[in-house]
């Protein structure tokens, strides 16, 4: 997969019990989803799912809430 430019400000939410971070950049129209702990990363060597979104985050809480929804919608993924 190619890596992207992301928007600014970019948001990190790290999921402990899966694992995984989501990185979304405002005002990008995706979030996308990386293994590991990734806070502060850029590039895409992780990068396990992107996700094409309606709107932009507002706060770290919709980041958050992106993070656990994928993570039920997926449980087998890495």
């Amino acid at each position: 997969m190619t890596s992207r430019k992301y928007g600014l400000p970019c948001a990190w939410y790290y999921h402990p019990d899966r694992d995984i971070t989501v990185r979304w950049g405002r005002p990008d129209g995706y979030f996308t989803v990386h293994t590991g702990k990734q806070h502060g990363t850029r590039d895409d060597h992780a990068l396990i799912d992107t996700v094409r979104v309606s709107k932009a985050w507002n706060d770290d809480g919709d980041v958050a809430r992106k993070a656990h929804e994928w993570a039920r919608a997926n449980p087998t993924a890495p």
